[in-house]
C-alpha cells in the first residue's frame, strides 16, 4: 500500500513536470529573463541592506542603502559602520563613479576596473550597480528544464552580445517558474564557474515576495564568499532626479 502511495505520488509530479514543459514551451529565454528582472527590479526600488563578507582570516560587515531607477540609474551608500560610513557609487548609463569621504574625492570607475571586488567583497562593481543587463546586453539561451525540490525550474545560458565586453563569456541562470532567481553561475574563459550567487530566503516587502538573501561565493578562493540579506525594501516608489548625481553621490549620509 505505502508503495502504492509512494509510486502515485511520483506519477503525479512527473505528470505536473511534463505539463509544466509543455506550458513552458510557449515562453522564451528572452520573456522569462524579462520577467525574473522586472520581478527584481521593479520601476523603482530603494533598499536598506546588510553585507557580511567571510573569509579564512576574517569577516567583515557592512550596512548600505540603495535606490535605483529602470536599467540606468542606481546609488549605493555605506551607512555603517561609522569609518566607513559615506563611501558611496553612483552609475549612471554606462558610467560609474566612486566617492571617499575620508579624502572628499570622487573617482570615476573605468571599465577594465567594473569587475574588481566592490568594498573587498566578492560582489564587483559591476554587481552592485548592475552596469550590464542580462535582459539587453546579454543573448539567452533555454539549455533546460529541471525540478528543484518539487519546484520546477528553466536552466538558461546568457552570453554577451556582440559588441558588449564582459569579463564573463557566460552566465547560467536556474530560474523557478515563479520568476524567481534560484542561482546564478559566472564562467569566465574555462568550463567551470569562478563564482556562484544563490537566492533564498523568499519574503514579502509590502506586496511583493523578493529572494531576501543573496550569497556569493568565490569557487576560486575556499572558504570566501559574501552574504547580502534585505532588511526593507520598497518597489515603485516616487525617487527624486537629485538621488542620481554626483552632488548627492558627496552628499553626506543622512
Amino acid at each position: 500500500m505505502r508503495q502504492a502511495r509512494i509510486s502515485f505520488q511520483i506519477n503525479c509530479l512527473f505528470f505536473l513536470f511534463v505539463f509544466w514543459r509543455a506550458s513552458a514551451g510557449e515562453e522564451t529565454a528572452s520573456q522569462i529573463m524579462e520577467k525574473m528582472d522586472s520581478r527584481l527590479r521593479g520601476k523603482t526600488n530603494r533598499a536598506v541592506v546588510e553585507m557580511t563578507i567571510v573569509t579564512p582570516k576574517w569577516t567583515r560587515q557592512l550596512t548600505v542603502v540603495s535606490w535605483a531607477a529602470g536599467r540606468e540609474r542606481s546609488l549605493v551608500k555605506i551607512i555603517e559602520p561609522a569609518k566607513e560610513r559615506g563611501v558611496s557609487s553612483l552609475r549612471l548609463g554606462s558610467n560609474m563613479w566612486n566617492y571617499l569621504p575620508t579624502v572628499e574625492r570622487t573617482i570615476k570607475i573605468p571599465p577594465s576596473m567594473m569587475m574588481q571586488p566592490w568594498m573587498g567583497s566578492d560582489f564587483s562593481n559591476d554587481d552592485m550597480v548592475k552596469t550590464y543587463s542580462y535582459v539587453t546586453d546579454y543573448q539567452p539561451t533555454l539549455l533546460q528544464t529541471i525540478l528543484i525540490g518539487q519546484k520546477p525550474a528553466w536552466v538558461i545560458k546568457c552570453e554577451p552580445k556582440p559588441g558588449i565586453v564582459s569579463l564573463w563569456k557566460q552566465v547560467i541562470f536556474t530560474i523557478t517558474k515563479d520568476y524567481f532567481p534560484a542561482r546564478q553561475e559566472f564562467f569566465a574563459d574555462s568550463q567551470q564557474p569562478v563564482k556562484r550567487l544563490d537566492f533564498s530566503e523568499v519574503k514579502s516587502f509590502g506586496d511583493r515576495d523578493f529572494p531576501s538573501v543573496w550569497t556569493m561565493t568565490n569557487l576560486l578562493k575556499p572558504g570566501r564568499h559574501t552574504r547580502l540579506v534585505y532588511r526593507e525594501l520598497e518597489f515603485d516608489i516616487q525617487i527624486p532626479e537629485s538621488v542620481f548625481t554626483l552632488t548627492n553621490l558627496a552628499r553626506p549620509t543622512p
